[in-house]
């Protein structure tokens, strides 16, 4: 596993190749990353399967990276320009699609070993952070593992829907998940699918439990579809929101935001827009205004402030259906990752277990999650991706089994090693 993984013959099984192409709009963009996941799902299933994978697959990763890196820049802001429609451009910057092309191709070229030399020379103190992840883990099956996806198991993307896994990453996880837990379950904000987590990862077939929105929606390990229940009335306003969403998207002053960071994701119980990318594409006047703009919508079809909360990450406006709990405080509140993990436990008949329980995420949002798990498991460590210190804090308060890593790729390869 740790020589090259590359063979000089081809499989069969691995049928789908990529031509040189000229990148000069959004939509030719994630063309070509629908084509990157096409063929690396397969790569993945052959590498975990110690099957050959071969020369033409990297020759396509190849070619793919060399058209994403021949897109035109901007010499005034140094990001690349695409255009939206035959008139209007966009700026991008495509610095995880490039980057985590060039970490597959390197994968595939040098094997396991040397990629995890190359990972330690871009990432401080980076075999430090794995040494102590992998002696902290050790000799551990965990009968659960319960992770966030983006910036904790995936290094963060401007677009959503350009945020292909790479391959490096599936057999690592992949890995995990079948010699290491029992279940493994990613809980993201993210919606399922069109266009959600399911659209994005390459992971075999049956390998993880998938939860969008919180995990107000999730399928198991058969494929079974499963969602929480949404009351009739609520169900409507928030249909009402999202059909004003769209509305507000078409306007010439708004829409674009339709093509930076997670753009418009309608969700199940909950609607996220992007107000601004990790890049700063927005500036901060424009942005500020745009949630203003969205939090009016939402004051006027919910005045009483009763059926949706609003929650402003910088990045993203997160517009969540509130939920009916018991409680002398309030009688409603925001559905979060711990709701959706109970509900997601519930379902599944996990209940109490004696085994050990794997919770990572990477910010607040995350937390709710810890909690839970903590309440409902006996024995729970946790690795969170932060460099925030009240962050960390906050976490070794609810799980003093905790452990904080700077990067995705520091747990990733924890995770890899892990399970070798």
């Amino acid at each position: 596993m740790h020589e090259s993984i590359l063979k000089e013959r081809q499989l069969n099984t691995f049928a789908t190749s990529i031509s040189l192409q000229d990148i000069r709009t959004l939509k030719e963009l994630y063309q070509l990353k629908a084509e990157t996941r096409e063929l690396r799902a397969p790569v993945v299933n052959n590498i975990i399967k110690q099957r050959v994978v071969g020369q033409a697959c990297v020759e396509s990763l190849k070619n793919a990276l060399y058209s994403l890196e021949t897109i035109y820049i901007d010499d005034d802001t140094g990001y690349r320009l695409l255009r939206l429609d035959g008139l209007k451009q966009i700026h991008v910057d495509l610095t995880y699609e490039i980057r985590e092309l060039q970490k597959d191709i390197y994968y595939l070229e040098y094997g396991e070993d040397k990629f995890i030399d190359y990972l330690a020379k871009f990432i401080p103190d980076f075999r430090d952070y794995v040494n102590k992840g992998v002696a902290m883990l050790k000799g551990k099956h965990f009968d659960a593992f319960i992770t966030d996806r983006d910036g904790t198991t995936n290094n963060y993307c401007g677009r959503y829907r350009s945020s292909v896994q790479p391959i490096y990453n599936s057999v690592f996880l992949t890995r995990f998940a079948k010699n290491r837990c029992n279940y493994p379950i990613i809980i993201t904000s993210a919606p399922l699918k069109d266009f959600g987590i399911l659209n994005v990862s390459i992971n075999p077939s049956n390998t993880f439990i998938y939860a969008g929105s919180k995990g107000r929606e999730f399928i198991d390990l058969d494929g079974e579809f499963n969602s929480f229940p949404i009351e009739e009335r609520k169900q409507r306003l928030i249909n009402l929101l999202n059909d004003r969403m769209l509305v507000l998207l078409q306007e010439q002053d708004f829409e674009k935001f339709n093509f930076i960071g997670s753009a418009l994701q309608i969700k199940f119980g909950q609607t996220t827009v992007a107000r601004q990318d990790i890049s700063h594409s927005i500036k901060d006047d424009e942005s500020a205004a745009f949630l203003e703009k969205v939090k009016g919508i939402v004051r006027e079809i919910d005045p009483s402030g009763r059926n949706f909360r609003i929650e402003d990450t910088g990045l993203d406006i997160e517009i969540i259906l509130t939920i009916d709990v018991d409680s002398s405080e309030s009688p409603i509140k925001d559905f979060d990752k711990g709701d959706g993990l109970s509900f997601i436990c519930s379902k599944l008949g996990m209940g109490e277990t004696k085994g050990s329980t794997l919770v990572c995420g990477d910010t607040p949002s995350d937390i709710p999650m810890l909690k839970k798990a903590v309440e409902m498991f006996d024995d729970v460590c946790a690795i969170f991706v932060t460099r925030d210190e009240k962050l960390k804090q906050q976490i070794r308060e609810i799980c003093p089994n905790s452990y904080t890593v700077p990067y995705p790729d520091i747990l990733l390869t924890i995770l890899g090693l892990l399970s070798l």
